[in-house]
């Protein structure tokens, strides 16, 4: 086997290795990020991103915005989370804010483009509680 060959095979070997290290860190961030969040129902999964403390879904619903936007003002108290912002913007798009203890989430949902329904993000972020209460 020639040397070559054999630094290409533990290249992709180590790029595979940190690319699956990758997909589960950004997991692990995505599910302590969105833990305790609720979907509304019958909502459809887009894609999910994760960065180093932030995750963000976004999904659809067959259902109106003002319909979902409902649902999302009523169960988040329910759930524990204070809402702190709800706006909506002139083209339709109704934005919330809510946190539940320092734990932030934002939600933003529009028309869906080309079908009836709703499109819509959930971003949230993990609090690391040794930083948030370090400024008291």
């Amino acid at each position: 086997m020639s040397r070559s060959l054999v630094v290409l095979i533990v290249l992709t070997s180590a790029v595979g290795a940190c690319e699956r290290h990758d997909q589960a860190a950004s997991r692990a961030v995505l599910r302590e990020a969105m833990h305790g969040v609720l979907a509304y129902p019958r909502s459809t999964l887009v894609s999910m991103t994760a960065g180093s403390d932030a995750g963000q879904l976004e999904l659809t619903s067959p259902d109106a915005v003002n319909t979902v936007a409902a649902w999302f003002r009523l169960a988040l108290p329910m759930n524990g989370w204070t809402l702190q912002s709800d706006a909506r913007a002139a083209d339709g798009t109704v934005s919330i804010y809510a946190q539940k203890g320092t734990k932030p989430l934002w939600i933003s949902l529009k028309p869906s483009v080309g079908a009836p329904g709703t499109t819509y993000t959930m971003i949230g972020a993990t609090v690391d509680s040794t930083k948030a209460d370090s400024g008291r």
